[in-house]
């Protein structure tokens, strides 16, 4: 399986009558493209003990205007973000449902590996009319742009950017912001038993990049679990996690087969510590024959393509990442 052939599609959509959602619109999403495309239910399927799946979807979003008449992105699914202290979730029958307007126009993402892309376009070619829970879904319009990623090439610019930060003064400081633009579900890799993995709600950065790190050890046919759980390890010691996460990071209540689930949205700011990461990429090359500056880099790319977390699949974990240099 291979997962540094990475490509991004996006699709955009018209509907030909109301819906009104209350369910993940993600969901909506993948019946979109199995009624399209079957096979493509074997690949969503779930499966235990497996290397991670070679796809990511999104819920839908929506473009608005933002009070300076900017143009904006919102994702458009039933949603609760509590205001204070209190997490307690809301009774499924009081969150309202979205509507799905005809005539606007939708978007969403599909994050795929080479292989994929056949069918997945076949998907996306023979959509029409589908059932979706208690509506009958009928597409008036569908189109899609297709973006391959050179995975070399922007790897090779985040290496850079990591080189030239450790040359830098210690008055500056390398800092990568990651954006929860989906619903978040992580599980923390250095915890012992798979059973004991529950879900986690804090931003811990070998929580959010284990699955592209994994990816990427598999591809090179390096994975080992002590390797993966000490990558994990660095990963933890290199991204600082600055007192402002608990400001930026909120729980967010959504539904899914009518129950009222929690995830992660908002945002975090790691900063990279220089020395760590030089530390870091001298022991695991002379270990592990490793290049952890290279492994980091594509694994920022590829959490962008594939998603984090669990239920990539299924429309969670979808992020963005910006880094730059600030002043300390």
């Amino acid at each position: 399986m291979s997962y540094v052939q990475p490509i991004v599609i996006k699709v955009q959509v018209v509907f030909e009558r109301d819906i009104f959602i209350k369910d993940y619109t993600a969901k909506l999403v993948k019946s979109l493209l199995i009624s399209g495309n079957p096979r493509l239910e074997e690949v969503f399927a779930r499966g235990k003990n497996l290397p991670p799946k070679p796809i990511h979807i999104t819920p839908l979003y929506t473009t608005s205007l933002s009070k300076d008449g900017k143009k904006k992105r919102e994702t458009v699914y039933t949603k609760y973000i509590p205001k204070d202290s209190t997490a307690k979730p809301p009774k499924v029958s009081r969150l309202r449902p979205v509507r799905i307007e005809t005539g606007k126009t939708y978007f969403f993402y599909i994050g795929t590996n080479l292989s994929l892309l056949s069918d997945v376009l076949l998907g996306l070619s023979n959509i029409g009319k589908f059932v979706f829970g208690k509506w009958v879904v009928d597409v008036e319009n569908i189109s899609y742009e297709i973006h391959y990623i050179d995975l070399e090439k922007e790897s090779e610019e985040i290496t850079n950017i990591l080189l030239k930060n450790i040359g830098r003064n210690n008055k500056e400081r390398l800092q990568v912001k990651i954006v929860f633009e989906s619903p978040t579900l992580l599980k923390d890799p250095l915890a012992i038993m798979r059973k004991k993995k529950k879900k986690l709600l804090l931003p811990l950065p070998e929580a959010i990049f284990s699955v592209p790190m994994f990816m990427m050890l598999i591809d090179k046919g390096r994975f080992r679990s002590s390797v993966f759980l000490r990558c994990m390890r660095y990963l933890k010691s290199v991204f600082d996690i600055p007192y402002t996460v608990l400001k930026t990071v909120n729980l967010v209540w959504y539904v899914y087969d009518n129950e009222v689930l929690p995830a992660m949205i908002g945002y975090v700011k790691y900063f990279v510590d220089n020395q760590i990461l030089q530390y870091v990429q001298s022991i695991t090359k002379m270990k592990y024959n490793l290049d952890f500056m290279e492994i980091l880099s594509k694994s920022i790319i590829l959490a962008q393509v594939y998603g984090v977390g669990d239920g990539r699949a299924t429309g969670f974990g979808h992020i963005t990442i910006k880094m730059n240099t600030i002043q300390r």
